[in-house]
């Protein structure tokens, strides 16, 4: 049961989680589009803009994908150790974050093409900047999270090392 413990709790973290990001998704979703009429000269600037912030969200999913399959490797390359368990929590935290971040991306790039669509002559929404946020500081999270990991798992190994010679 001692063991079971943790897993629950993770469970049902996540399940919070899930449940959080369901509730935000819909507030964002619900926030209107509010428009005024733009010339030639705006439209042409905010095709660039457009572009600037599809190349941002392209940017911040890449990494975070990038993260998550250095954490994969990370975590099956190597030897096994069943001392990790204390620092597992730590890349399980790390991935959380990453997923959430590539979720927000893909509700980044979805309002982003409504946007477009709907020929919205300004980024300056919150429907639009919401998700961006949150993807980037979701990411940074992740980021976060992977570097206390590897930190805490090189050092104990190098400290293991180093008792037995």
């Amino acid at each position: 049961m001692k063991r079971l413990l943790p897993v629950i709790l993770f469970a049902a973290a996540c399940g919070v989680l899930v449940w959080v990001t369901a509730k935000f998704t819909n507030w964002i979703n619900g926030l209107p589009f509010v428009t005024y009429p733009a010339d030639a000269q705006a439209e042409a600037a905010m095709n660039n803009a457009y572009a600037a912030y599809a190349s941002v969200n392209q940017l911040l999913t890449g990494l975070a994908t990038g993260l998550l399959a250095a954490l994969g490797l990370f975590l099956t390359n190597g030897p096994k150790q069943f001392s990790r368990g204390r620092t597992l929590w730590l890349a399980a935290a790390s991935a959380l974050c990453v997923c959430v971040s590539i979720y927000w991306g893909y509700i980044s790039s979805q309002n982003l093409e409504w946007a477009i669509e709907a020929s919205i002559p300004t980024l300056d929404l919150p429907k639009l900047q919401w998700p961006r946020i949150v993807q980037f500081y979701a990411i940074l999270s992740g980021v976060f999270f992977f570097a206390v990991f590897l930190m805490l798992d090189l050092t104990r190994e190098d400290s293991t090392n180093a008792s037995n010679t």
